[in-house]
């Protein structure tokens, strides 16, 4: 049903101009690839630290806020990248990422994992300098992390679901 409601949406882009020229400059996929994958990599370094700082394995002498502070605003600018170029990929290949349940699963743990981050920064910002995470705020933290590894999961496995 979903399908049939994305299929004439799908086949409206591949008619455009615009996508015809993402599709078939050699350049752009290839390069909004490669930006795609570091902001990935941005995103998930610092859901890393913030999470084995939750738990205390890591950064100690920071208070969880403080880590969080520290990564907050350019997490959110490689969220932004993230979404500029996952749009352009989509753009470029719209069938391959509209009519995959797997890409329809990353995106709905994206909004999800964004929703908890965005939980998380309200409580750690809560907390006192030298203050330690309680447990449920440690145990979000870790959650969040293993939603991020699952999106990057979802996002390689696109290429290989049908």
């Amino acid at each position: 049903m979903l399908d049939a409601w994305i299929k004439p949406k799908i086949d409206w882009l591949n008619a455009q101009p615009f996508q015809q020229t993402i599709r078939y400059t050699e350049w752009v996929v290839p390069t909004m690839q490669t930006i795609h994958i570091i902001a990935v990599a941005f995103v998930m370094t610092a859901a890393l630290i913030v999470a084995l700082r939750g738990i205390e394995l890591v950064g100690t002498e920071w208070s969880v806020a403080r880590w969080y502070q520290r990564f907050h605003a350019s997490t959110i600018a490689a969220l932004w990248v993230l979404l500029g170029t996952g749009t352009i990929l989509t753009l470029a290949e719209p069938e391959r990422e509209l009519l995959n349940w797997v890409f329809r699963t990353k995106m709905v743990m994206v909004v999800i994992t964004l929703v908890l981050a965005h939980l998380l920064g309200r409580r750690l910002r809560t907390l006192q300098p030298g203050q330690k995470a309680p447990g449920g705020v440690r145990l979000f933290a870790v959650i969040i992390l293993l939603c991020w590894i699952g999106i990057a999961c979802c996002g390689r496995w696109i290429a290989y679901a049908g």
